[in-house]
């Protein structure tokens, strides 16, 4: 548990509502990601990944991009592209997913 109940209860009050839910009355594509990431930061990986499966696939593209820029390996940003092109699928596979399985 990366997150104590102390700072977790803090970051809860901290969460951002979805402007595009308030707007449409729909989720977006992102909507449970700040919940997973704190769920996950809990060390509860299952409910993280029931709030939101791509937060662990996202947070590696987040951490490969950053070693990327500051070790500046693959220059050409192949394997950038590769693993942010299969995360952005899977975040809208899991996206249709919802939207489905709800109406």
């Amino acid at each position: 548990m990366i997150c104590n109940i102390d700072v977790c209860s803090w970051l809860y009050d901290l969460l951002l509502p979805c402007p595009f839910k308030a707007i449409t009355g729909f989720d977006c594509p992102g909507c449970g990601f700040q919940r997973s990431l704190l769920a996950l930061l809990q060390g509860q990986w299952s409910e993280s990944y029931h709030l939101y499966p791509p937060t662990v696939p996202l947070l590696v593209v987040l951490a490969y991009a950053s070693l990327k820029g500051i070790f500046r390996f693959d220059s050409r940003s192949i394997g950038l592209k590769v693993i942010a092109v299969a995360c952005g699928w899977f975040v809208i596979g899991v996206y249709l997913l919802k939207l489905w399985h709800d109406h």
